[in-house]
């Protein structure tokens, strides 16, 4: 019962929203062609997903081009960010050494860079995949750096003394130390490293992904799509987030009573 009454307002507005929006959208008080009904974009939609059957669907070409490049990209990202923060937070020279680099990096745009990575590497996965796996990495690295900088050096020192490598304390007590860290950074990343690959699939995909889907619909003007593929996007993250990460969250630091 507590759950259901924890979704019915949610679903509710939702369901009040869009029978509003279809409402003012048929009876013309808003603009059909700039904000077509919500029966509109779910037609268009369909469109799209029947366009090429029955070998495939086009919409779904468009969606699995998407995941496909998020998975390659934030595992990237996640495994060179753990790696990089490891490193930084365990020796203070070398967190010295790139925290100036990393700083300086870390507030440029995915989309700001596509044209330099678009001469370097040409269009396509190349480029979305290194920028999102880029977008992905820093608030990883960093997050990583700042758990493992706050361990208790009791803890290190216990574990030097029964005889552990540095390999072996980097991974049995720096990581499990900061992994409440490492979860909020894997978050941020993937929330960026999403928005970077559908930003960069705007000029950099050459056939399919949720971006250029947009992008492409945009050019003629198709609203209908344009709506349809934001909620599109909206729902993919949505689920991801819930149906993921925080699983892992509860499996994880919650179960350890790292966090509430």
């Amino acid at each position: 019962m507590k759950q259901f009454q924890k979704w019915l307002l949610p679903v509710l507005f939702i369901v009040l929203l869009l029978g509003a929006w279809e409402v003012l959208a048929r009876t013309h008080i808003i603009n059909g062609a700039l904000f077509p009904q919500p029966s509109k974009i779910a037609a268009e939609i369909q469109s799209v997903h029947t366009r090429e059957l029955p070998e495939r669907s086009l919409l779904l070409k468009h969606i699995e081009a998407t995941t496909y490049r998020l998975v390659i990209a934030s595992s990237i990202g996640i495994l060179a960010g753990i790696v990089a923060g490891l490193v930084m937070g365990i020796s203070p020279a070398i967190y010295r050494f790139f925290n100036p680099l990393m700083t300086a990096l870390m507030p440029i745009p995915g989309i700001a860079l596509a044209p330099l990575f678009i001469v370097w590497i040409g269009f396509g996965n190349p480029t979305i995949i290194s920028l999102g796996g880029l977008a992905a990495f820093f608030p990883i690295a960093y997050n990583v750096t700042a758990g493992v900088r706050s361990v208790d050096p009791q803890l290190v020192r216990a574990a030097t003394i029964s005889g552990s490598t540095r390999l072996g304390i980097a991974f049995q007590v720096y990581l499990p130390w900061a992994m409440g860290y490492l979860l909020t950074g894997v978050k941020l990343g993937l929330a960026r490293c999403w928005r970077t690959i559908i930003a960069v699939e705007f000029i950099a995909a050459t056939n399919y992904g949720l971006g250029y889907m947009i992008w492409d619909a945009a050019s003629y003007l198709r609203s209908g799509i344009v709506f349809g593929g934001i909620a599109i996007l909206i729902v993919f993250y949505f689920v991801l987030e819930k149906g993921v990460l925080n699983l892992l969250e509860a499996q994880t630091i919650r179960r350890w009573g790292m966090v509430k």
